[in-house]
């Protein structure tokens, strides 16, 4: 039995959790053995971590009054727009140098004792979540805020795979000396619930085991039977766009579902990311395009990173066509590659436009859409305003029933737009306070749904299908795949041996 109270009395507190094994019930735990009438902090990485917490947290009925939660960069970003005062402060979109910024110009305000009696005032104790994933410049930081609160942290270094660019990752045996270590969690409480998958869980507990050695590992995946993992052999990766083969015909089943499986309908497909021939697999643009081949009635949620350029990209377009609209030679061209290209599919474009980028004179029954659709188009290429990029779009999306490659960005830009035209500020700025705020509630994922490791550490689903398997090289990427399905496990293989690093 794990003494939390114990734990929330020390100054400083570590405690290392396997993946299911209860960290988050534990962390919520804690929170109910600090006193009354104090409110606790609660970082972590990732807007979907916050929504997981939160409901983990709503579960053991424990009052919001008790605790606040947030990402370690946006618990750093408000204090710096609150109190740095410098004019060096780079793009929000450019998130590369923008986030590294926030917690450099972070570590500054918290070594003061003003900044800090400010934190003390407003919270009681401090708790970080997936600690593994922490930069040694965000761990300096909470280093500072534990001067001011009593600090307890969780984590795992075999989930570290959180990538900073040339930044290291905090390492626990060198970093956290300071820190009192509590034994280690050792039950794999996710799977041992009723109607979850035990073997599974077994099994798991000894690839872990496995992973966790020096040096190269190698996992057999044919020593586990269907009752703990279910392996299919693919011939290549290029199966997948012949739709007779096995892998297809797999993953279609788990989407359609057509015996109504219950725990396919709570899916995540997950994707290596790697390259081939020079060209990146796995990211948002490969699984864009790989969704209509394995999904043909959408009912997959494309997962895409929070803070992707994109979303920036796309709402600063809009801002540089409308500003400068008249200077641009074919404004026609330049609307619909800078907008239209990045939100829908192709086809349906070329569908509705031609080689000169002007509508179509449709026949028949899309006679009347066509024309409709010129005015539409000619309005936001004669006199673009906000107003009628948002009026097409809809039109666009709703009447002509354009597929969109990547939702979240299309809803994204029509939110931001929206926005914009409420508030009167550019489309710009109006995504960037979007962002802040989503940073800040989190975001909720279930249902069916395709990403990658890094987008879905930490969420939980009671079916995961991970496409060619062997492709992941990194044992910390290959165990938080692995660990992602509380029920069911389908692992798509060339190699049914994998070799890691």
């Amino acid at each position: 039995m794990f003494d939390y109270s114990s734990f929330v009395s020390e100054r400083k507190s570590l405690l290392v959790a396997p993946a299911g094994y209860g960290k988050t019930y534990t962390l919520a735990e804690c929170i109910k053995y600090t006193p009354d009438g104090d409110r606790q902090l609660i970082l972590t990485h990732t807007h979907a971590g916050i929504a997981s917490i939160k409901e983990k947290i709503k579960k053991q009925k424990i009052p919001s009054s008790k605790y606040h939660i947030e990402t370690i960069t946006g618990f750093a970003q408000k204090y710096v727009d609150a109190f740095y005062c410098g004019a060096d402060s780079p793009a929000q979109e450019d998130s590369k140098i923008y986030y590294p910024f926030i917690i450099r110009k972070a570590i500054e305000l918290f070594k003061r004792d003003s900044v800090l009696r400010v934190v003390s005032n407003t919270y009681s104790g401090l708790f970080v979540d997936e600690y593994q994933d922490c930069t040694k410049s965000q761990h300096l930081m909470i280093l500072k805020l534990s001067n001011a609160l009593p600090t307890h942290i969780f984590g795992d270094s075999l989930q570290g795979i959180m990538d900073f660019g040339k930044e290291q990752l905090v390492d626990f045996d060198e970093d956290l000396n300071d820190f009192v270590r509590f034994p280690e969690l050792e039950t794999p409480y996710r799977w041992f619930q009723e109607g979850n998958n035990n073997n599974l869980g077994n099994a798991l507990k000894e690839i872990r085991a496995e992973l966790l050695k020096e040096g190269k590992k190698t996992i057999d995946l044919n020593k586990y039977g269907d009752d703990m993992l279910h392996c299919v052999k693919v011939n290549n990766t290029n199966d997948i766009n012949d739709k007779d083969s096995l892998y297809r015909k797999g993953l279609l089943k788990l989407i359609n579902n057509p015996f109504n499986v219950s725990a396919y309908e709570n899916l995540l497909i997950i994707v290596p990311e790697y390259y081939e021939n020079n060209i990146p697999k796995g990211d948002v643009l490969h699984r864009a395009n790989l969704k209509p081949k394995i999904d043909f009635s959408s009912k997959l949620v494309l997962l895409e990173a929070f803070d992707d350029k994109s979303f920036y990209t796309v709402a600063k377009n809009i801002d540089n066509i409308l500003d400068s609209y008249q200077k641009i030679k074919n404004i026609n061209k330049c609307f619909i590659d800078k907008i239209l290209e990045p939100l829908f599919y192709t086809s349906f474009i070329s569908n509705w436009f031609n080689v000169y980028s002007n509508v179509k004179d449709r026949q028949k029954e899309n006679k009347e859409k066509s024309v409709e659709l010129k005015l539409f188009f000619n309005e936001c290429v004669t006199k673009p305003t906000n107003q009628n990029t948002l009026d097409l779009l809809v039109y666009l999306k709703d009447e002509l029933k354009f597929k969109y490659k990547r939702p979240e960005l299309v809803f994204s830009i029509l939110k931001a737009l929206k926005n914009s035209i409420v508030e009167n500020i550019s489309v710009t700025a109006s995504m960037i306070s979007h962002k802040n705020i989503v940073r800040r509630v989190g975001r909720k994922i279930n249902g069916k749904c395709i990403g990658t490791t890094l987008l879905t550490k930490g969420l939980e689903f009671d079916t995961v299908a991970i496409m060619d398997a062997d492709k992941f090289e990194s044992a910390k990427h290959l165990y938080v795949a692995l660990t992602r399905a509380s029920k069911k496990l389908i692992i798509f293989t060339q190699n049914k041996i994998l070799t890691l690093k």
